[in-house]
């Protein structure tokens, strides 16, 4: 779980910025939100959802991208080239902080432990870059500035691998040292790698996940089936039809023709009940592609990921989780992470979403729901609702928010001005 992801001069954030999973000590009114949090460690509460509001081009995607860039970074920097410089995703509206570094760190829990690991890095390589682990007690793993380690003497794998100059300029230290098994920094880079970040606008992309985890297990079919049903669509089963593919031919240099092995195509296949012609009930296969609406289609490509960070305990953030959903649909998804008897590994759901449906204090704690708003000079700004006060006064726990979003008490909303008459020019 994410218990906090702080950033800074990253895309559209020119200024430090925290996305905090860590529970306040506020107490909600209107329902047990009990549900809505994990206690990972005696004194710390982690949220197991969070969603983003905010005007288009506030940065709502740009926080998302962000995550994407950080866990990109440790898994592809090491393979950065000495001739090519990194591609940094800098603030560019102003010159100044155009030349200084993007900065990112995470704080995490995983396996019973707790990381924090951060870097900033410029077009040149790796300005800086820190991990400590927290069992008991936090404890430094290593810390760098630029090609000078700090790293304690019983990190041995650690000192070896620096003091062989095997860390590149543009590779990352935690990991290379999980690929030399450093326990410290394979722990991390396992739960990066359980770190899943999808759209929810190009949905159709995890299709082929949900559809190969299906073929794998009848028990993941069975669990995709149910969360369909769960939806109410109607829909009693789910089939895989695969066709087999052609045997494809083509000529390479030398006039040599090269045969490539056909591969199957698969298309889920969905079952109804239908009246027959004598009137009774009876099942009834549909193709999916044609025969459903792009918001059943969107629930089945995504079943995959969301049931597989329910299975592993991982981070699922999504971009526009909303879009082609029903609201109340969009709600059902959220309450999944919010049940412990479901989700029983501490999964954890960060989303983005214009559904101000889900804006109801018996759904999300304060703490759990943020904005992004963009200031004068183009510079965007992350704030929860638990942290916003107007006019010196904090939220109440048991205001209308939607309403009060709608209005724009808490900002965060699109000005459209005269927007019809511009329109009538």
């Amino acid at each position: 779980m994410i218990n906090k992801f702080s950033f800074e001069n990253v895309l559209s954030f020119k200024e430090p910025q925290e996305l905090s999973m860590i529970a306040s000590a506020k107490k909600e009114r209107l329902f047990d939100d009990s549900q809505n949090y994990v206690e990972n460690t005696k004194d710390i509460k982690t949220l197991s959802t969070a969603v983003l509001y905010g005007a288009n081009a506030s940065g709502k995607s740009n926080l998302i991208k962000a995550l994407q860039h950080f866990r990109n970074f440790i898994v592809t920097g090491n393979k950065n080239l000495d001739s090519l410089e990194f591609a940094i995703p800098n603030f560019q509206l102003d010159a100044e902080k155009a030349k200084m570094p993007a900065q990112f760190e995470i704080e995490c829990f995983w396996k019973d432990k707790s990381y924090r690991y951060g870097f900033s890095v410029l077009h040149s390589g790796v300005e800086e870059e820190w991990l400590y682990v927290k069992d008991k007690r936090e404890s430094e793993v290593f810390y760098r500035k630029k090609q000078n380690f700090t790293i304690p003497a019983k990190n041995k794998i650690l000192n070896e691998l620096t003091s062989k100059k095997m860390v590149h300029s543009k590779a990352f230290l935690v990991t290379i040292g999980a690929q030399f098994n450093d326990a410290s920094c394979a722990g991390f880079l396992e739960w990066i790698y359980h770190f899943n970040i999808i759209s929810g606008i190009d949905d159709r992309f995890y299709k082929a996940y949900t559809v190969k985890r299906m073929k794998e297990s009848k028990e993941f079919s069975q669990k995709v089936v149910e969360l369909i049903k769960f939806a109410d669509f109607g829909i009693e089963d789910i089939s895989i039809n695969s066709i087999p593919g052609q045997n494809n031919k083509f000529t390479v240099v030398g006039n040599s023709a090269v045969e490539v092995e056909p591969s199957n195509m698969d298309d889920l296949i969905s079952k109804r009940f239908v009246i027959n012609s004598k009137g009774h009930p009876e099942l009834k296969e549909f193709h999916f592609g044609l025969f459903e609406s792009e918001g059943t289609q969107k629930f089945a490509h995504i079943a995959g990921p969301i049931l597989n960070v329910l299975e592993t305990g991982s981070v699922l953030v999504i971009d526009e989780l909303d879009t082609k959903l029903h609201p109340e649909l969009t709600e059902r998804l959220v309450l999944l992470f919010h049940n412990k008897e479901i989700n029983k590994n501490h999964a954890q759901l960060i989303f983005t979403s214009h559904n101000t449906n889900l804006l109801d204090a018996k759904i999300f704690r304060r703490d759990q729901i943020f904005f992004v708003e963009k200031d004068s000079f183009g510079a965007s700004h992350l704030y929860s609702l638990a942290d916003f006060k107007k006019d010196g006064k904090s939220t109440r726990n048991d205001e209308n928010i939607e309403l009060n979003y709608l209005k724009g008490k808490y900002g965060s909303l699109p000005f459209l001005g005269d927007f019809d008459n511009r329109l009538n020019r």
